[in-house]
């Protein structure tokens, strides 16, 4: 209806979780790396909490989008679930017949399927949405599941996501012994003003549009205001905003309208600033798991120069295995120079800024570590003199 009108090629504020339109705030660039890298290395469970609409699910497709061949993935949705009804939806989601099997036998043909997976160098990963559902029962059912390993290898990597509530349950006395499994945490936060800005101009890009700035200044931070930097209400916001605007031909969005919309649209109060969850409140999980702001944006980082090592590694092998055939090899050096030149730059900056934090938080006496990640990313972003060059007369 509107689209022809702001020229756009497509609504850029539909509610689908379409990896396309993900944007990548600090908070969602963060907990998707400590997605990467725990499937990566590994790393046992992982729990990745937010409010309803935060971009959970989007970020998980994105992460499905960009993981390779070599890993199978099921994403579990159904978690209102006992135990064997649950064992049964995994098993299915890996394409397993176990319709007529008891308990038993399903754990029996589950473990047969993770260690035949183990012996062909396959991963095998376990998404769990909605997991704030999931019954005390069902979650120890999980941990039991993880304890189908082999004598040095985890067969399966289980990551879990939720709402808050999720985070309140894993606190209970209860399920202490799953908790103390859980590796890798992450919360994600509502985008603060400027993200507001960025996501809706991401969007719009992504959309088609000649013209980025259909919402003034005044609009966003009202949006802020209203939406609590929520992706999905910033969503419902902007889509019901240029209905408005194209039904009065306003070329600009401006305050006056968001608020109009806020009135019309705020039934049960969905879109009251003062439901607002601070992140104080929202970073209570089990004491053992938790860090202030700077050690989890070091650490988030430290990851992800992990990450990139481990990729170089495995590009190298590629390059080396099949240094005879220059379309694949070329490929590959792309491949290469794309991640060095949006993830290795970008990290170096935030380097920079935590160098400076780091020295006013906790003195002199950690300047050595954070320049010693300093000099891993400048190995990195420079090509050592052994790595395999693309040459254009091959």
């Amino acid at each position: 209806m509107y689209k022809s009108f702001y020229g756009l090629k497509e609504k850029p504020f539909n509610l689908t979780p379409d990896p396309d339109y993900l944007f990548m705030s600090r908070g969602h660039e963060e907990a998707y790396t400590h997605l990467e890298y725990a499937i990566t290395e590994n790393k046992g469970f992982v729990v990745i909490t937010g409010e309803i609409g935060s971009g959970k699910t989007t970020l998980i497709n994105f992460l499905l989008r960009k993981l390779k061949q070599n890993i199978q993935v099921a994403v579990v949705n159904q978690t209102i679930a006992h135990p064997k009804q649950f064992l049964k939806l995994v098993c299915q989601e890996f394409e397993l017949a176990v319709d007529v099997m008891d308990k038993a036998e399903m754990l029996d043909t589950f473990q047969n399927f993770l260690l035949q997976q183990f012996a062909e160098k396959k991963r095998v990963a376990l998404i769990i949405d909605e997991s704030q559902n999931l019954p005390n029962r069902t979650i120890e059912e999980i941990r039991m599941l993880s304890n189908l390993e082999s004598e040095k290898h985890h067969l399966i990597q289980i990551l879990l996501l939720g709402q808050p509530e999720l985070k309140d349950k894993l606190q209970k006395k209860s399920l202490e012994q799953f908790t103390q499994r859980v590796t890798v945490y992450w919360h994600l936060y509502g985008l603060d003003k400027d993200e507001v800005k960025e996501y809706i101009r991401h969007r719009l890009w992504v959309a088609g549009a000649e013209e980025l700035d259909i919402f003034d200044q005044q609009a966003i931070e009202s949006i802020h205001k209203h939406s609590r930097g929520i992706p999905r209400l910033i969503n419902i916001l902007c889509d019901a905003s240029l209905v408005h605007g194209y039904a009065d031909e306003l070329k600009v969005i401006t305050s006056n309208v968001i608020d109009e919309v806020v009135k019309v649209r705020n039934i049960g109060g969905i879109l009251d600033e003062k439901k607002e969850v601070t992140k104080e409140s929202s970073s209570s999980f089990p004491k053992k798991y938790r860090n202030d702001h700077l050690s989890q944006r070091m650490q988030a980082i430290e990851k992800k120069i992990k990450v990139v090592e481990n990729t170089l590694k495995r590009i190298n092998i590629d390059l080396d295995s099949i240094s005879s055939d220059k379309h694949k090899r070329d490929e590959l050096v792309l491949e290469l120079t794309k991640m060095l030149k949006q993830s290795m730059e970008s990290q170096a900056n935030l380097m920079l800024e935590l160098i400076e934090l780091k020295h006013k938080e906790k003195g002199d006496d950690l300047i050595n570590n954070i320049d010693n990640t300093k000099g891993r990313i400048t190995a990195l972003s420079n090509p050592s003199p052994n790595q395999p060059k693309s040459d254009a007369k091959n």
